[in-house]
């Protein structure tokens, strides 16, 4: 690491997402911009001038339906026809609707009626969800099957109409090439799926997410390519994953299932990930996991010291001693872009030590999404990185500390709350965001996360508590898979009730012969409580048998704790 910062990188402006694809096209014009499975080990590949032909195509058929100045939504699995079918709709002014994949079929209605869709684009997976919600959402005008073959009625084929576009182009008609896009207008609704049990529609412009593509990209590089794993109806998995990759000239791999995960990585060989903090942990326990079944973690350890003694006197050996583990990856991976969540700093170490690079950093989808994060070169284990060029951030001081709630101003920062201006203005401090985030912020610029203001738990005595501190603490522990610390009730003496709530680690258990894991983790959990002020010890523990519910950024939904079974 640099011992002082460095200047910013040099990125190409762009100010909406039209002028996005424009410049790569012709930038990178036959660069592959994606690559994905079509049968078996068999894949295709995109090049950049493809990509806009595709959103040509399909934005001009969209234009030949009327859909202007309309809402069209889209899920589905991650896939080339999603992403095309985005910017077909943002590229020609009209506004995207990316649908979380894991929703309900009433879940599905409600924000295709809530958000006021003409028309919705899904993959094969909700082909009988539509037919069955026909009737219950009277404005939808088109229903686009990315997977099918004709058109009956209301349901159109994707492949058809990418057909029509394409004549329609080569008949002169340039309309949808030709629209010209207001860098402030609505360009796409993102529905939260919150940890707090309430789902919000956030309204993003096309300016909230070219200004926070080329911030990012300004602040941190990426490589060659990247394997595309977190869903990018997400805006964290969409900016980091598709728009900074294709701005950057990027490869983007793009896997449509968890299951293919460890295949895609090996058959694509990336240099680049984008992760949330749960799948780097699960990774890293892995690595370890396999090390102490095999009898090597002590090797391991051994071989780790030896390394970083040799890193300090300038010697780089890590990708040829640790060839075995980064082969799992790929054998290419040099750098993981991790954020959504808290990380513990010794992931961050750990994955240094075998020579992979994480960024770390915070974001929220209400700032499109991305904040802050470490630069290739720059960073410090514990923060969340530096502010974007892109963004100002302040705190706001709840007491006489340094901690405050993290408030966030600029050309990132959304347009509002769709259809609810009553927690739009409550979210807003003049021209600053409110996060909702505890953080401070250091004499060098790095920012820290302390918790969330939801679940800060405030003492009788004044003192402030802030369970995310603790669960990483308990997350420690190896046989915990899983961890929240609450208070138990408001009516109760909040010095004596913090409740660490555990889901264990089975495999772990099972194979390192731990007979009565409550009565460890008790042990544990009172060495963790001797280390900490009296006032921050945990008095209760529960054991869980099954995991937590969460969101699909894999974020433990709290709201649902307490009225679930506990053991």
């Amino acid at each position: 690491m640099k011992n002082s910062n460095y200047p910013l990188y040099e990125v190409d402006h762009i100010s909406d997402l039209k002028e996005l694809i424009e410049n790569a096209s012709s930038k990178y014009s036959s660069k592959t911009a994606f690559e994905y499975r079509i049968k078996g080990n068999k894949t295709k590949k995109v090049t950049y001038e493809e990509l806009k032909e595709h959103i040509d195509s399909l934005g001009t058929a969209f234009y030949s339906m009327g859909l202007r100045d309309s809402h069209i939504a889209v899920i589905g699995e991650n896939s080339y026809e999603w992403i095309v079918t985005y910017f077909a709709t943002v590229n020609g002014s009209n506004v995207i609707v990316p649908i979380d994949k894991d929703l309900g079929v009433e879940d599905i209605k409600n924000t295709l009626i809530d958000s006021n869709c003409r028309a919705v684009v899904y993959s094969h997976k909700y082909a009988n969800i539509m037919k069955e919600i026909e009737d219950g959402v009277p404005k939808i005008d088109y229903f686009i099957h990315m997977d099918g073959k004709g058109h009956n009625n209301k349901f159109l084929s994707y492949e058809t109409l990418m057909k029509k576009g394409n004549e329609l182009i080569l008949q002169g008609n340039n309309d949808y090439m030709e629209n010209e896009v207001d860098p402030n207008k609505l360009a796409a609704i993102i529905y939260t799926s919150g940890t707090t049990g309430v789902s919000k529609g956030v309204m993003l412009s096309h300016q909230n997410l070219a200004a926070n593509t080329v911030g990012t990209l300004r602040h941190a590089k990426v490589d060659e390519s990247s394997v595309l794993i977190l869903p990018i109806h997400h805006t964290f998995g969409f900016t980091a994953g598709v728009l900074c990759m294709i701005h950057s000239g990027t490869k983007v791999c793009i896997n449509k299932s968890l299951r293919s995960v460890s295949k895609d990585m090996v058959n694509f060989k990336p240099t680049d990930l984008i992760l949330v903090p749960l799948f780097l942990e699960k990774m890293y326990k892995k690595i370890w996991d396999t090390a102490n079944k095999s009898g090597k973690a002590d090797l391991l350890r051994k071989t780790i010291k030896i390394s970083n003694l040799l890193l300090k006197i300038g010697i780089d050996l890590r990708r040829r001693i640790f060839k075995n583990i980064l082969d799992g990856f790929g054998g290419n991976l040099r750098l993981i872009v991790c954020g959504g969540a808290p990380l513990d700093p010794k992931y961050t170490k750990g994955f240094r030590d075998f020579g992979i690079n994480i960024l770390n950093g915070y974001g929220i989808t209400e700032c499109s999404p991305i904040v802050s994060g470490f630069r290739n070169d720059y960073f410090r284990d514990g923060s969340i990185g530096q502010v974007l060029p892109c963004c100002e951030v302040k705190i706001d001081k709840l007491t006489s500390s340094d901690d405050g709630e993290i408030l966030v101003k600029g050309k990132t920062v959304m347009l509002g709350y769709y259809k609810n201006e009553k927690i739009t203005r409550e979210s807003m401090d003049g021209e600053w965001f409110r996060t909702g985030d505890i953080g401070k912020i250091d004499e060098d610029g790095f920012l820290y996360i302390t918790g969330r203001k939801k679940n800060l738990i405030v003492l009788r005595n004044g003192k402030n508590i802030y369970p995310e501190e603790l669960e990483m603490l308990v997350s420690n522990i190896p046989y915990v898979e899983e961890v929240v610390v609450y208070c138990e009730g408001d009516s109760i003496d909040k010095d004596t009730n913090i409740v660490a709530e555990v889901y264990f680690n089975k495999e772990y258990i099972e194979s390192n012969e731990i007979k009565d894991s409550k009565k460890e983790l008790e042990k544990d959990i009172d060495h963790i409580n001797s280390t900490l002020a009296h006032y921050k010890h945990i008095k209760k523990i529960r054991i869980r048998e099954n995991e937590f519910e969460k969101t699909t950024t894999k974020k433990i939904k709290r709201f649902t704790i307490n009225t679930e079974t506990s053991a």
